[in-house]
């Protein structure tokens, strides 16, 4: 038994246009439940197919418009044609994209109000940053490729990019109440090395640490070196979270790296030694290990 699925398209006058987007075969019984409809495999090429038929209608139609000239509101024709590549979560389109040239005046439009670097659409980029949120950028890159056609910007890198822009684009969240008044503040800061297992995979530097209270209000914060997260930035808004103030008694543990110490001093400490810990450190980590102490 085949079936051959159709897209048929309706104009604005009424017309239809179908198109034969994909022909699928199965026996025409139940003995095997591997057979039972559709498996993945056939669904993924399903809507690669009617991705690719929406796609290239939606071309044709944006091709056959003529915009307005914005220099001497004359009508533009089309000049050539420029494709692109657009990653979505259907698959990869191909797209060929008029450009637009007034006789009159000269001027060029592009007929789309799309960015210039745009590879992929907003949908893919929403759920390849809520996956990496959620998973190591590596996992996040197999998973949609598991589920859906997507064939394109799998690179944990591109996702990394992609996950940053739109924590980016994200509404900053109200102002917290601030915290009491925090009398003594324990930051530890340590470092460590990330070394992948794969040839041609890059090693991180991954920098984290602590800050905590007297009275148990705690923030945990981290960042990899050589990127553009401020360890510095981090540990002044943990500081300020747990209840910071000019009175404060601050201090720091480290092992001894003078990197540390500099992102400690940039934090805010005036770099006054001390050989001890103090009893609030002794209390909360039960033990001394070896290292260094900064106290501001």
């Amino acid at each position: 038994m085949a079936w051959i699925v159709k897209l048929v398209s309706i104009g604005a006058e009424g017309e239809e246009y179908s198109t034969d987007v994909m022909r699928i075969a199965k026996p025409d019984d139940l003995t095997d439940l591997a057979s039972l409809g559709l498996t993945l495999a056939e669904g993924k090429r399903l809507l690669a197919g009617v991705q690719r038929e929406i796609v290239a209608a939606q071309a044709r139609v944006h091709a056959a418009r003529r915009p307005g000239c914005r220099g001497c509101g004359g009508v533009c024709r089309v000049k050539d044609y420029r494709q692109h590549g657009i990653a979505t979560l259907f698959g990869q389109v191909r797209v060929w994209l008029p450009r637009f040239r007034c006789g009159g005046c000269g001027v060029t439009e592009t007929g789309v109000g799309w960015p210039s670097h745009a590879r992929s659409t907003p949908e893919l980029d929403r759920l390849r940053a809520q996956f990496s949120a959620l998973m190591t950028y590596r996992t996040a890159a197999e998973v949609p490729a598991q589920l859906f056609p997507v064939d394109a910007g799998t690179d944990p890198e591109t996702l990394r990019r992609h996950t940053l822009k739109v924590a980016g684009s994200l509404p900053v969240p109200a102002t917290a109440e601030p915290a009491a008044a925090a009398e003594a503040i324990v930051v530890t800061l340590d470092s460590t090395f990330v070394r992948s297992c794969e040839e041609g995979e890059r090693h991180l530097e991954v920098r984290i640490g602590n800050v905590e209270t007297t009275n148990g209000r705690r923030q945990v914060f981290g960042a990899v070196a050589k990127t553009d997260t401020d360890p510095a930035a981090l540990i002044r808004r943990s500081l300020d979270a747990v209840g910071r103030t000019a009175g404060t008694v601050l201090t720091a543990f480290t092992d001894g790296c003078r990197g540390l110490r500099r992102i400690l001093i940039r934090a805010g400490f005036d770099g006054r030694w001390c050989t001890e810990p103090s009893r609030v450190v002794q209390r909360k980590l039960g033990h001394y290990a070896p290292g260094h102490a900064l106290q501001a």
